[in-house]
């Protein structure tokens, strides 16, 4: 006679353990006295080691600039955090989840939140980078900033760092629903891909990266390759890394409408996208475009981002990319991840 089976719930180890997401994110100062310290910061990140004595006077000379070129109150609004609920409530069945959003250049600070992290004493960290896509002076420098944060802090606690994930499959969705929605609007126009210009010098995959992920959305749109097309928002003292500003796109423009999707929420030097709509309508109307519109930017939500989340904390602690695979060419040297990481997430020797 056979002994009835017994089905006894089982508990994993990843729901007993206390996680911490750190969502580091530039930020945006919240007084007018602290918009040229932000903006001092913003372009400080325009190299991999910190400026000398005579590149931070060249950085405080263009913060100037900036903040009297620029409309402070726009700097100055408020931001919102919903992703921060959104991703918890996302991942409330994988462990006790708490979500941290830190300032890249404005507050809350790395440090600060480090401290925070540390009293929550958490089991395991993840490190969300601010832009899907690895530029040195955005995911690079969150990385670096964070790591010195959480020394500071005392934190010796197992960290899965997301470097990129430019071509990951949820993101990708958001992207194509987007895309699709633009387009349908545009008729037979263009779809210009924008995202910050913040590559460090020599090195950066930031080009390489958007052109992939323009291509892999023209197949998903079942568009020509031609209709779509990448860009960055010009930041003083970055490098352009191959890539056009959105000006020179809008100039050689040669369909009667284009539409401007940036990829990640915050333009960095102003409140909001639909700031810069103006003047590139103007632009526009000078280069023969009939139709300029700017879209809502990609909005990556708590379930486009929870996947990522169980992914890294699947595998080993380290800098880990979507997927787990390194999606930069070997030549790109400011990648942070390397193929021996590669093969430790999946548990592997090296060739």
């Amino acid at each position: 006679m056979l002994n009835p089976t017994v089905c006894v719930p089982v508990v994993t180890a990843s729901v007993r353990d206390r996680i911490a997401i750190i969502l580091m994110q530039p930020g945006r100062p919240v007084a007018d006295g602290l918009a040229l310290p932000y903006l001092r910061a913003l372009l400080a990140a325009g190299r991999k080691y910190p400026p000398s004595l005579p590149m931070r006077a060249l950085i405080a000379l263009r913060a100037r600039r900036l903040a009297r070129h620029f409309i402070l109150d726009d700097l100055t609004e408020a931001a919102d955090e919903p992703l921060v609920g959104a991703l918890e409530n996302a991942l409330w069945g994988d462990g006790m989840i708490r979500v941290f959003a830190a300032g890249l250049f404005a507050t809350p600070s790395p440090i600060a939140i480090a401290h925070d992290v540390a009293a929550f004493r958490p089991d395991r960290i993840v490190l969300v980078p601010p832009s899907p896509l690895f530029s040195g002076g955005l995911n690079g420098m969150a990385l670096q900033v964070w790591d010195r944060s959480a020394r500071a802090a005392g934190l010796e606690v197992a960290t899965s760092s997301l470097c990129c994930h430019p071509t990951d499959p949820a993101f990708l969705r958001v992207l194509a629903r987007r895309g699709a929605e633009v387009l349908g609007r545009a008729g037979t126009g263009s779809l210009l891909l924008v995202a910050p210009g913040m590559g460090w010098p020599g090195g950066d995959p930031l080009a390489w990266q958007m052109d992939r992920l323009a291509r892999e959305l023209s197949l998903l749109l079942e568009v020509p390759a031609g209709r779509i097309a990448t860009a960055r928002l010009e930041v003083p003292g970055f490098d352009d890394g191959g890539l056009p500003t959105v000006e020179q796109i809008i100039r050689r423009t040669r369909t009667p409408s284009l539409s401007i999707l940036p990829l990640v929420p915050w333009p960095l030097l102003r409140a909001s996208w639909a700031d810069y709509s103006d003047e590139w309508r103007e632009l526009a109307a000078s280069a023969g475009v009939l139709s300029l519109t700017v879209a809502r930017p990609v909005l990556a939500d708590g379930e486009a981002l929870a996947p990522l989340v169980r992914q890294a904390l699947a595998g080993r602690p380290g800098v880990c990319a979507g997927f787990g695979r390194r999606l930069c060419p070997e030549d790109h040297t400011h990648c942070p991840h390397r193929r021996m990481a590669v093969a430790a997430m999946h548990g592997q020797s090296m060739p």
